[in-house]
């Protein structure tokens, strides 16, 4: 492996550690734990990989798995932890089956025509809050269906990312009613 591959390869392992992190730094109690059985990994060799010292780190089969957790491929995992774009509109990142959900759910989720400006993180985080919604309705809706609720979450999503865009400051303090306590 030449120099730049090392390097190339170095940088996966480094974006996939840091966004684990990130991903874990609010969860409850244990959410480490369910995180490896997830991935069907041990909590040791996660918890290992994700201290502050760590002795191994995150080899291949391991970023495909967290790949496929995160409802992405590998070279889209590749492609975000390298800064480049290979993503297009036409970007399926959940294959039939792939993920805990129903069937018209992820046949949807799959043959989705994304809106190009959506980041894959937004993409991923659609997918996650359809999936929400079937886990409180519990009914996997028709396809057309699915597709007006992952249309309006895209939505939803893109008008957050212009309304945070604009925003130039911090969200303003919410204006308390006189005489109310601090």
């Amino acid at each position: 492996m030449t120099q730049d591959e090392q390097q190339r390869v170095q940088r996966i392992k480094d974006y996939v550690l840091e966004r684990l992190r990130q991903d874990l730094k609010n969860t409850p109690r244990g959410g480490q734990a369910q995180l490896a059985k997830r991935l069907g990994v041990s909590g040791a060799h996660l918890s290992n990989m994700l201290s502050p010292n760590p002795t191994r780190q995150p080899g291949e089969d391991f970023r495909r798995k967290v790949a496929a957790h995160w409802g992405v491929s590998y070279a889209q995992l590749e492609a975000l932890a390298l800064g480049e774009s290979i993503i297009d509109s036409g970007t399926r990142l959940a294959p039939p089956g792939s993920s805990e959900g129903p069937q018209n759910l992820s046949l949807v989720l799959c043959n989705y025509q994304w809106m190009s400006e959506l980041p894959i993180e937004a993409r991923i985080l659609v997918q996650e809050q359809a999936r929400l919604h079937y886990q409180f309705a519990g009914v996997d809706y028709e396809n057309e269906e699915w597709q007006r609720i992952v249309t309006g979450l895209e939505r939803e999503i893109l008008g957050l990312l212009a309304w945070r865009h604009r925003s130039d400051t911090k969200p303003k303090e919410i204006a308390r009613p006189r005489g109310a306590r601090r």
